[in-house]
């Protein structure tokens, strides 16, 4: 919802020149997320900056950086938080007061542990002037960013990385195996950033700096051991929709109408349902006005979903914006749109999301909701056999396994072979005790790095040496195959990559940007339930869908489906681009630096010209070739 930074002398020492001025650089390289204003707190050696961009009535009253003189804190925030009613009380804070506040008072009372009391979106960094720490953090789920940079007695700290860059004597230094890995398809530490000496506050992670340094732990994580246990699969979903809905009002408080990004699909359609649900009940009133946008496809019809969505929001009396999609191809608005200067991770659909949210600012919203999460949290192809064939159901067993086979094009036996017994064999090692558990263990257990051929050597090595393998967060003390897939699908670092990008494109159209299926409620229920309790084969998404039952209309809730709009990406990578693609693969950049075989990376264009090849990595060869043209980082 904003921006912050800051500038920490550890020694003491002043800073360059008055306060506002030394922060200036920083302030202005991110001037977008400011459009209410800034302002900026400096004392002995340090100073804070805070950019606003007010969102939520209490913030629209609020002022930071915020100070507590008397015990010596001074706070800046970009949150928005879930748990006021129980913080205020808890706080005896007034009724009125901002996220900020709360935050402040939070800290002042409970110190570092006040981030176990928090619920929302939320990056924040508390300077305690008596003490000389600075203390930040970041929410469980990653939806608010948080880089800093710590060299010597001086703490740089920044809601984007290119903010650090910006202050006076930091070096613009390529950090290679970050690179290695985004092209490689592969994610390195969570703490990396594409900049030598710059780091990430990864989600759920909070960090303590003193004169002595930096120190960074996680404070927050599922618990591996948590159980929800029902007899029936109603119960479920009764349980299910009571967090759903207390996520989705709670992401509803704005001054101004409520946009809702809005496809066919069953995520972002049980957003509008339960938000249009929540302002009918209450007539309207303490829900703000509703907007929905949606992509219009004319030409590219088997893209187009306003035939499942416009129901929907007819029911509810809801007006939906078409954005016209057809010609919003990937490379559309090349060079004039590209790359953020963070990082070189760009969305393939960010043209047709940059019209949507030109089109919500024209109608004067501030505040847009999507599903992104929603697949995450509680659909995907993740099936429990596991768990039938401990039930001793073996009859419903083989009857879904012979479906999965039938649907991948797969035999009976691979299927056996890959979701029973190996599963069961990796069980086993879990719970046999010391090195008997090895035993069990097969080389295909461990995850593999593969890298493409147009990949330099080098780069292609450091890689393999430190990317995490597949992209996948590390699950090693979630028990269970099913359990695994859906902690490492929930928390994927491409999908962290993703809300960023996201968060960051909102923040340059004036708006926030909020996603009811990242609640960190919804992550803890997805995570103790049966798998099978959320998604089975031949039922996609079932408790969704029977949480949605009385919330959706019943049309819009049969016709719910994923559409991927492949072709209008093929439109623009195969065939309407083609110049700008050859340009960008011609005397490139990262041949010059030595990250790629130029010839090669032709090659598998003209793959995927032909309808093959490996698209999302080239996807990201191409973005990586456009961030180093459009900002050149040394």
């Amino acid at each position: 919802m904003s921006g912050l930074c800051g500038w920490v002398n550890f020694d003491g020492s002043p800073l360059d020149g008055p306060a506002k001025e030394a922060l200036e650089p920083m302030l202005e390289a991110a001037q977008f997320r400011g459009p209410d204003g800034r302002a900026v707190w400096s004392g002995k050696g340090a100073a804070l900056g805070h950019l606003a961009l007010n969102v939520t009535p209490e913030a629209w009253h609020e002022r930071q950086p915020m100070v507590d003189h008397e015990a010596g804190l001074v706070v800046v925030a970009d949150a928005r938080l879930d748990n006021r009613e129980d913080l205020l009380g808890r706080l005896q804070a007034p009724a009125e007061s901002g996220d900020a506040a709360l935050l402040l008072a939070a800290y002042r009372r409970w110190g570092a542990e006040c981030v176990h009391r928090l619920l929302g979106d939320f990056a924040f960094a508390v300077w305690d002037r008596h003490e000389r720490c600075l203390f930040a953090a970041r929410d469980p789920m990653g939806m608010r960013g948080f880089y800093y940079r710590s060299a010597g007695p001086r703490l740089l700290f920044a809601t984007e990385a290119e903010q650090i860059l910006a202050a006076p004597d930091v070096p613009e230094e390529v950090f290679e195996p970050a690179v290695g890995a985004f092209l490689a398809g592969e994610w390195g530490s969570p703490e990396w950033t594409f900049f030598r000496g710059i780091s990430r506050l990864p989600a759920g992670h909070a960090l303590q700096v003193t004169a002595d340094g930096p120190r960074t732990w996680r404070y927050w994580d599922i618990d591996p051991e948590e159980r929800i246990r029902y007899r029936r699969q109603d119960q479920y979903a009764e349980h299910f929709r009571e967090l759903f809905t207390e996520a989705v009002r709670a992401r509803l408080r704005s001054r101004g109408p409520v946009g809702i990004l809005l496809s066919g699909g069953l995520d972002s359609g049980s957003i509008a349902a339960t938000a249009g649900w929540l302002r009918r009940r209450n007539g309207g009133g303490g829900i703000p006005e509703l907007r929905a946008y949606s992509f219009a496809f004319d030409e590219l019809r088997e893209c187009d979903e306003r035939h499942i969505s416009d129901g929907l929001a007819h029911h509810y009396d809801i007006p939906v914006t078409p954005v016209p999609a057809d010609d919003a191809w990937p490379l559309k608005n090349f060079p004039e749109a590209g790359p953020h200067r963070t990082e070189p991770f760009m969305l393939s659909h960010q043209t047709v999301l940059e019209r949507t949210f030109a089109a919500a600012r024209d109608d004067g919203v501030h505040l847009l909701l999507s599903g992104d999460r929603g697949d995450l949290v509680a659909g995907m192809a993740i099936h429990d056999h596991a768990d039938l064939f401990w039930r001793g159901r073996w009859v419903a067993l083989v009857r879904e396994l012979r479906m999965v086979a039938e649907h991948r094009r797969t035999t009976f036996r691979r299927m056996v072979r890959k979701e029973l017994l190996r599963p069961a064999r990796r069980t086993l090692a879990e719970r046999i005790p010391g090195g008997l558990g090895r035993l069990f263990r097969r080389p295909w257990d461990q995850a593999r790095v593969s890298v493409p051929p147009w990949l330099s050597p080098q780069l292609a090595e450091l890689a393999r040496l430190n990317a995490s393998p597949r992209g996948e967060p590390s699950a090693a003390h979630v028990r269970g195959l099913a359990r695994r897939q859906r902690y490492q699908a929930v928390f994927t670092p491409l999908h962290m990559s993703g809300v960023a990008c996201t968060e960051r494109m909102h923040a340059r159209f004036g708006q926030s940007f909020a996603d009811p299926w990242s609640d960190v409620r919804l992550a803890r229920f997805a995570m103790a339930v049966p798998q099978r309790a959320l998604n089975a084969v031949g039922e996609s998404k079932r408790l969704t869908r029977a949480a949605m039952r009385g919330v959706m209309p019943d049309s819009a809730l049969r016709a719910a489906r994923k559409i991927v709009p492949t072709p209008l990406f093929d439109r623009g990578i195969r065939r309407n681009e083609e110049r700008t693609i050859r340009a960008l693969l011609t005397d490139t950049e990262m041949g010059r630096r030595g990250w790629v075989d130029e010839a090669r990376l032709r090659a598998e264009y003209e793959t995927i010209r032909a309808g093959g090849g490996d698209v999302a990595r080239f996807w990201h060869a191409l973005s990586c070739e456009m961030w180093l043209r459009t900002h050149g980082p040394g």
